[in-house]
């Protein structure tokens, strides 16, 4: 493959095979995907290999002649200038000047830092005395006196302080990193940057990603991300603070390019109350806008092939992706453009080609423009548009390519964003608009049959939805004013969302056949009718930072919302404190407490459209029908110790929000300019989620009963230490140890985009994705001579999985401590080595490695006592290599 990009910087090489965009993660069940070709355990395409041996060989040509090149000009010289905080934080956006010791008032060259606090001048000047001019707002303007001589290479290392505080001042936020009391009780559990992604061994170019370097964020055995104990549609995603996920499920489905990314930050308890919509995190990401000067990248425009017993068998991935953006009128209108296309083959272990691979094909494209009006008053415009088609989704062992279903997805989206600064405040107005259309179909239409060892014939529903969005922001932060005695940072605001949706859902028979061929069971759907829902949503929030002392502050929030769907007017209140020891923040304790109230899905209310169900139960012998019951879908408002009447529909209350209270301390630490460590304690309770349940109502008459009576309980201890090593290099180590509990039949497990037919009874027991302990470790590290290490290491518990019978009835206690996957162990890692050719232009050779250490790590367990495999654990993804080289200008 070949990657463009500015010398120096470093950037990854995604592997031959991506992942399925729905189930990004699944083979490994962890962090990423490990991927090999079946009979081979290392994976260099020959392609590949013959491309890099013409890249070297012209490498070592074009070494030879650049001396002659060099010689032509004389070469600037090079100013690396690093700027921190007292406390070693790198700072943003800082300006630095430099100027000529005897003109202070001209400025020779000047460079602003990077998210790492990194700034560098290239420039030729003659040997002299100078000087370096570093603003920063916030801070206290910086000044360092040096000399230079011909062909310097200097790098000066800048230290500034906070500004006075005053009633006229407010302090800027130095990096989103930052941990000092100012920020208050709540702060980022990570803020993950685009330049520290691209040279990372992920499976993919997409930000999701990356979210599970997170401590605390958990990619479970279905690709969906769970952050502190929450499923993925019970947690929040945002795109510049505007909510991103599926208007009907709640599902991030996320195909934002990393080319248009800056940042992206996880917040396990955002108390802020301008965050709402979620009982679990917030997943927060920044779009990247337009330079100052223009900049074209097009990457991985080079297909990698399949190779099958040392023959080609077509393309495995094809990635190509275009980045463009700079000024389309100097300091007044910057444009972003970001365009790709994915192709991707993935092979499943445990099956044999060519019926052992999933395919996606994916477009994306995001455009953004920034009009700087004035000094006080900025616009934001941004056009998303991503379709997306999967097909042979959830492929694996029991479930061979005609019983999966296939998923298609149009996703739109517009939005503006308005700052204006007015009079001392600030004021930010936001609006969005999102179209999300989804289609699920199976391979054709044969009825589904579910045996002990494997699942034949095909997907039972086919289901077709069109959502919306129109989403209204709109926040003012008061200046700072101090009375009561303190500094009070002032925050309100109003968020109105209103979301709609049509939904066409039907259902084929679906037979449960027992070891020796007879037939156990036989749903039947009825016929199908339109669902459609429309909620809208009025929230408004209040916050108040409080600056009692320079060394403690509190944070005090209400936030008010109102989902019309579920009939209900909910209050939440927050409250957090920040607190240093010793006055200088490199200690700083904090913590809080708040409620959290989660968005209603569209599909609650239709719930009783969906196609009802009878259940025939056979005896032994397949043919005498023992039982035959008809199930009506009722949504109920009575708790489950009540008797239920379903002639009683849903009535005001039937609509609980689902609940959360969460509480958390932490401390970090500032061991060294070098080493900060932090230890979190957090506990989370759920109440109010909506369960699935077949039940009888007082009169005998059968149903599958939705009411939101479910629980969940999550418990957890971080430990993270934060290492800077030379220059912007990082070093991450974290462990955590946590607990996942709640009722296990959740609506989206059988109503979902790929829900299952066969309900039973609701347990109270682990999640699916409790990970009693997890440490990873991940970083990157610059060797000398331009080598570089990227490395991602991953331990953890494995998942909890259930035991079923022949009539898939279940066995014993659901996802059981006792019935979990092996320990699941990785290490990963990227070596890169770069060469510069000319001035201008170099070029970046990379090596990764997926699972180095070649751990048993299975995706499958035989979990059917009938099955006379039981309790073995199958189809681990060995150990695989990928290559490529990028070209750097």
């Amino acid at each position: 493959m070949i990657k463009t990009q500015k010398p120096g910087s470093v950037n990854e090489d995604i592997p031959p095979m991506l992942v399925n965009p729905i189930l990004v993660g699944r083979p490994r069940a962890g962090l990423s995907s490990s991927v090999e070709v079946r009979g081979k355990a290392t994976n260099i395409s020959r392609a590949r290999f013959n491309t890099c041996l013409v890249v070297i060989l012209a490498l070592t040509f074009l070494k030879a002649i650049s001396p002659v090149v060099a010689a032509q000009e004389k070469a600037p010289g090079r100013l690396v200038i690093s700027v921190r905080d007292e406390v070693a934080r790198p700072i943003v956006g800082a300006k630095c000047s430099l100027v000529a010791a005897a003109d202070l008032q001209k400025s020779i060259a000047s460079a602003t830092t990077d998210e790492n606090g990194t700034a560098i001048i290239t420039v030729q000047i003659p040997a002299g005395q100078y000087v370096l001019q570093v603003k920063a707002d916030g801070f206290e303007e910086a000044l360092s006196h040096f000399e230079v001589r011909d062909d310097f290479a200097t790098a000066i290392e800048i230290s500034m302080k906070v500004a006075t505080v005053s009633e006229n001042v407010t302090i800027a936020v130095p990096t989103d990193e930052a941990t000092t009391v100012q920020n208050g009780s709540s702060t980022p559990a990570a803020n993950l940057k685009r330049a520290t992604l691209q040279r990372l061994p992920l499976a993919t170019g997409r930000v999701d990603e990356a979210l599970p370097l997170v401590p605390g964020v958990i990619r479970s055995a279905i690709g969906e991300i769970n952050i502190a104990g929450a499923t993925e549609q019970q947690s929040a995603l945002l795109v510049n603070g505007l909510n991103a996920a599926d208007p009907a499920s709640g599902n991030f489905r996320l195909n934002l390019p990393l080319d248009a990314v800056e940042s992206v930050q996880v917040f396990q308890h955002p108390y802020a109350s301008e965050y709402g919509a979620s009982t679990g995190g917030v997943a927060e990401v920044r779009t990247r806008r337009g330079g100052d000067r223009w900049h074209v990248e097009l990457n991985d425009f080079l297909p990698d092939l399949r190779f099958v017993r040392g023959k080609i068998v077509g393309i495995s991935d094809d990635t190509p992706h275009l980045n463009l953006n700079g000024p389309l009128i100097k300091d007044r209108l910057y444009l972003a453009q970001s365009a790709s296309y994915l192709l991707s083959k993935q092979p499943v272990r445990g099956l044999s080609f060519p019926t052992n691979e999933t395919k996606t094909e994916a477009q994306s494209y995001f455009s953004q423009l920034d009009w700087i009006l004035s000094k006080r008053h900025t616009e934001s415009f941004t056009f998303g548009y991503f379709p997306l088609r999967d097909q042979f989704v959830n492929l694996d062992f029991f479930q061979p390519q005609p019983t999966t279903p296939n998923y298609r997805q149009k996703d739109f989206v517009f939005a503006v964003r308005d700052n204006f600064q007015l009079a001392e405040g600030f004021l930010e107005s936001a609006a969005s608009y999102k179209r999300f259309d989804a289609n699920v179909w199976g391979q054709g239409e044969e009825e589904m049959t579910i045996t002990p060892t494997v699942t034949q014939g095909n997907y039972f529903v086919d289901q077709n939805r069109q959502s919306h969005r129109l989403e209204i922001f709109e926040l003012y932060t008061a200046p700072a004013r101090k009375f009561w005695g303190a500094n009070h940072d002032i925050k309100a605001g109003f968020d109105f969302n209103s979301v709609g949706g049509l939904m066409d859902y039907s259902a084929r028979p679906v037979n449960i056949v027992r070891q020796d061929g007879t037939l156990a069971e036989r749903i039947v759907f009825r016929a199908p009718k339109p669902i459609d829902a429309a909620n809208r949503e009025y929230v408004g929030f209040v916050q108040d930072r409080l600056l009692v002392r320079p060394n403690l502050s509190f944070d005090l929030g209400v936030r008010f919302e109102d989902q019309r769907i579920a009939r209900e007017m909910n209050a939440a209140p927050r409250f957090g404190f920040a607190w240093s020891p010793r006055q200088n923040d490199h200690t700083v304790i904090r913590g809080g407490i708040g409620v959290f109230y989660d968005k209603v899905p569209l599909n609650i209310r239709g719930f009783g459209r969906y196609p009802s169900r009878t259940i025939s139960r056979y005896d032994a012998d397949g043919a005498t029908i023992i039982d035959s019951r008809h199930y009506f879908n009722v949504l109920v408002d009575t708790p489950p110790i009540e008797p239920l009447d379903f002639r009683r529909r849903a009535g005001t209350d039937a609509g609980f929000v689902p609940e959360n209270l969460r509480w958390n301390l932490q401390l970090d630490q500032v061991v060294t300019s070098r080493l900060n460590i932090r230890a979190n304690v957090t506990a989370s309770r759920t109440e109010h989620i909506y369960i699935i349940n077949p039940e009888l109502d007082f009169r005998g008459r059968s149903g599958i009963v939705l009411r939101s009576a479910g629980e969940a309980t999550y418990r957890a201890i971080e430990l993270t230490a934060r290492f800077r090593l030379r220059k912007t290099d990082q070093f991450f180590v974290s462990y955590v140890r946590s607990r996942t509990r709640g009722d296990l039949n959740d609506f989206n497990s059988y109503f979902g985009d790929f829900g299952a037919p066969v309900i039973r009874a609701n347990e109270y027991s682990n999640l699916p994705f409790d990970v009693p302990n997890r440490l990873i470790a991940w970083g990157t590290i610059s060797l000398p001579r331009r080598f570089s290490i990227a490395p991602i290491f991953e331990v953890r518990s494995g998942f909890p999985y259930s035991v079923r019978d022949a009539q898939q009835d279940f066995v014993g206690v659901r996802n059981s401590d006792r019935t979990r996957f092996p320990t699941f162990l990785s290490m990963d890692a990227e070596f890169a080595k770069e060469f510069q050719v000319t001035k201008k232009y170099g070029v970046r050779l990379s090596l990764k490695a997926f699972n180095l250490t070649n751990h048993f790590n299975p995706r499958d367990v035989h979990a059917n006592i009938a099955d006379p495999m039981f309790g073995q654990f199958f189809a681990p993804y060995h150990r695989f290599f990928s290559g490529g080289f990028d070209v750097l200008f």
